[in-house]
């Protein structure tokens, strides 16, 4: 086993937890059984091609860029401009095109400019090494940006970068307490941070407004048909889900639409896909390049032979885990069940996938959601791959599987189930510490958020955080995490453990605020919004009024002067302050706040429809509540006939 350097190791961190897992936890998709026999009968188009997925990669350029068209000329205006800010943030979830845009933004850049893709744990240096060969315009991009534990450091150099033209992008699934607390971060940072904006570049799933998710598909099937080298069907059909859908499985849906083509043994000659099929039926051709390609090389050949499962778990054990050299690939090779320590396995998997980072030795699956996806299957599928998967590694390894895992429990309720039993003893100490102060921070900012099944693992991981902040650090780091844990123990109802956290991040706060007024003054605000509700769940509700009214106050100035960056902020204080009138029967003073919060919201929703259409569908469903007790119930209908549309197009995020 690989050793830390500082002489602790990960130790056996799953122990008896994995004897509830079982394959049927994974929902996956189910293709249908014809289209299954067919595929399963027939050789893959070109033996020595790489694996299906690989078309879908951004930096494979199948497909022409084709929407996003305001993102894109946001962004390159942006680049282009000299008084703008160093910083610009792009979220969505997985699939809708995060990657993408930033690969066409590179592109239409042209000469002059310097691009640098920053790998994990190269912040600190990433602009240091750029200038070191160039003094010429850079653009750093920077994905997984929530997970990054060196970010502050990027950024506090990208802002000591005078005289120099510099642009750093970041790309995150979502903003959460990783984004606020860069706005803590020293002026220049700061600064940086706010030219940014509160919500940054958020893209929908909606490609392009004028054009049809069927017609995306249907453009895209002749460049992938090219991309394989057939013929583009003539005929197909392309069956949609509910909403807009991301632009990967639209993709996804025209490369499966021709593979299905180039081999349909039917005799209409018409194909039919579901789009919520497509990312299982890709992943399932690539199993199948795998397999092939271990045939190849003799690798399933003899009594030591590997198996199609062997191989398949073979492939997840590398990504999960990755490698630094041969030796350390070779020991994950080892760990498949009934696997052995094959150094010639070992540069197959190397084979693969190349590394895109030179401090890799193994690859991974692109994109990241098939990667995510198999990753879970195969755990999910085997109690034994997921104890030797997780058992003695090495701190590199140990916050690479972990992320990996967190990033998808966001889709998938699987790698949830995996996630609940793990994260209590992950972020309790028990002898070596299982896991870094680094790697906890990234787990808490990519878990889902909120989420029921993993309410008490937030909690665990903000206690565990909290406690791990060494005695001479600056106190809002503590600070921070007192109000955060706050937050999850009062969701969880353990309200006098709450209130005993948060009263002490408010004093912090307090003294803060008044020495460093534009460092701490939004997190002083925050911080009494989320006392409030406390008190209020206590009974106590004149102490409940006090402290919101504060936060209203702070929050109103902020926004004021800064609307982009603080509007969010005064609308949640607003519809808390609502809250805690309605429950003192001061029915008035309550509707005025509601219909205040309403309004801002009305007005984020114009800005970032998928981020704030269910704050303001729950300030309309409160507003109906005001009007209820106000004797108004045609208002009330109405309010509340309002929130039910906007709840109706909003996904359910809880898994």
């Amino acid at each position: 086993m690989a050793a830390l350097s500082d002489g602790k190791a990960w130790g056996t961190v799953i122990g008896g937890l994995c004897g509830a897992f079982a394959p049927s936890l994974l929902e996956c998709s189910r293709v249908r059984a014809d289209a299954h026999a067919a595929v399963d009968k027939a050789a893959e188009l070109t033996p020595e091609m790489d694996g299906a997925a690989a078309l879908l990669h951004p930096a494979r350029r199948v497909v022409p860029f084709t929407g996003r068209e305001r993102e894109l000329a946001e962004l390159l205006a942006w680049c282009g401009d000299t008084g703008e800010g160093r910083l610009r943030l792009v979220t969505g979830g997985g699939g809708v095109g995060k990657s993408r845009l930033a690969a066409e933004l590179a592109r239409r850049l042209g000469e002059g400019w310097g691009v640098v893709e920053v790998a994990d744990d190269t912040e600190a240096e990433a602009l240091e090494r750029w200038r070191a060969v160039s003094e010429g315009r850079v653009l750093l991009i920077v994905d997984y940006a929530e997970t990054r534990t060196g970010l502050a450091v990027l950024l506090r150099e990208a802002a000591g970068d005078d005289g120099r033209r510099v642009r750093v992008l970041l790309l995150a699934r979502s903003i959460g307490e990783w984004w606020q607390q860069l706005g803590a971060e020293p002026a220049r940072v700061r600064q940086m941070v706010a030219a940014a904006g509160a919500s940054g570049i958020e893209l929908s799933e909606q490609v392009q407004t004028e054009v049809s998710d069927r017609e995306l598909v249907a453009a895209a099937v002749p460049y992938f048909a090219a991309a394989l080298g057939v013929a583009a069907p003539k005929r197909f059909e392309i069956v949609l889900g509910e909403g807009s859908q991301r632009i990967l499985d639209l993709h996804a849906a025209a490369l499966v639409t021709v593979l299905r083509s180039a081999r349909q043994e039917t005799c209409s000659g018409e194909v039919v896909v579901r789009v919520e099929e497509v990312i299982e039926e890709v992943l399932g051709h690539e199993r199948r390049f795998w397999v092939q390609s271990a045939r190849a090389r003799g690798l399933m050949e003899g009594p030591f032979g590997l198996s199609e499962e062997a191989v398949r778990q073979s492939v997840a054990a590398a990504i999960l885990l990755g490698a630094k050299d041969r030796e350390q690939a070779t020991e994950i090779v080892a760990r498949v069940p009934d696997g052995v320590a094959s150094v010639r396995v070992a540069d197959w998997l190397r084979e693969l996938y190349s590394p895109e980072d030179d401090r890799e030795w193994l690859g991974r699956l692109r994109p990241d959601r098939l990667s995510e996806l198999h990753v879970t299957r195969e755990l999910s599928g085997s109690a034994a791959l997921l104890e030797a998967c997780l058992e003695g590694l090495d701190m590199r390894q140990g916050r690479r599987a972990l992320v990996t895992l967190a990033r998808a429990a966001q889709e998938l309720e699987a790698a949830a189930e995996i996630l609940q039993p793990l994260l209590p003893v992950v972020a309790i100490e028990v002898g070596t510490v299982p896991a870094s102060r680094e790697t906890l921070a990234a787990l808490y900012e990519i878990l889902p958020y909120p989420s029921m099944s993993l309410a008490e693992a937030h909690a665990l991981l903000a206690q565990r955080l909290l406690d791990s902040i060494p005695v001479d650090t600056d106190p809002a780091e503590r600070a921070r995490w007192l109000s955060v844990l706050g937050v999850h123990l009062s969701a969880l109802g353990r309200l006098a453990e709450a209130l005993s956290v948060m009263e002490e991040a408010v004093t912090i706060y307090r003294e803060l605020a008044g020495l460093y007024p534009d460092r701490y003054r939004r997190s002083f605000a925050r911080c009494l919004s989320n006392l409030g509700p406390t008190f209020s769940a206590l009974g106590r509700l004149a102490e409940a009024l006090s402290v919101t009214e504060e936060a209203v106050t702070i929050c109103r100035e902020l926004a004021g002067l800064y609307p982009d960056r603080y509007r969010p902020d005064f609308a949640r204080s607003l519809s808390n302050l609502s809250t805690t009138f309605l429950a003192l029967g001061r029915l008035a003073e309550a509707l005025s706040a509601m219909e205040e919060a309403v309004i801002v919201y009305r007005e984020l929703v114009k800005l970032y429809p998928d981020r704030f259409r269910l704050a303001l569908a729950n300030s309309l469903f409160n507003l109906g509540i005001v009007f209820s007790e106000l004797e108004r119930p045609t208002d009330a209908a109405r309010m509340q006939e309002e929130a039910g549309r906007l709840r109706e197009l909003t996904p359910d995020r809880d898994l």
